[in-house]
């Protein structure tokens, strides 16, 4: 009963660490998004955070929504490359800051993380990128109870 409390509470830990995390990056677009111009920079920051959950796909369909809600708005390509910078700099943030930081509330090595998850893209595409950091705390919560029995 202890281990599965163990990987209860790790799991929870973690999936509240990745909703923080979509909230951060939510108002991060939404921000950016304003200062660099954005028309409705509310509703595609909003939707942008959003898509931002998905991995892999996500991040790039963020991006050209971005984009296109700026082409749309004006066809000034500088105001492309604002929209292209802002996106850049959370996508770095989410990935070398926040997304770590999440693994390490579930117990797993944030650095170690990013290796996980590189490797669970690799070998099963998104959803073992998603899955990756997950599995690999229950699998470390499991192999801690059985080497101390």
């Amino acid at each position: 009963m202890n281990t599965a409390s163990r990987i209860g509470t790790s799991l929870a830990s973690y999936t509240g660490a990745i909703l923080k995390n979509a909230l951060i990056t939510t108002l991060l677009f939404m921000m950016g998004f304003a200062i660099a111009g954005v028309p409705w920079w509310f509703l595609t920051g909003l939707v942008c955070g959003l898509l931002n959950l998905v991995p892999s796909l996500g991040p790039i369909l963020s991006l050209g929504l971005g984009l296109y809600v700026q082409f749309l708005g004006s066809e000034d390509w500088m105001a492309l490359l604002w929209v292209g910078g802002v996106w850049l700099v959370i996508q770095i943030v989410d990935g070398f800051v926040l997304s770590p930081r999440a693994a390490g509330k579930a117990g797993v090595n944030p650095w170690l993380s990013i290796l996980l998850v590189l490797a669970g893209g690799m070998l099963f595409g998104p959803l073992g990128m998603l899955l990756a950091v997950p599995v690999a705390a229950v699998m470390l919560i499991i192999f801690r109870a059985v080497r101390a029995r």
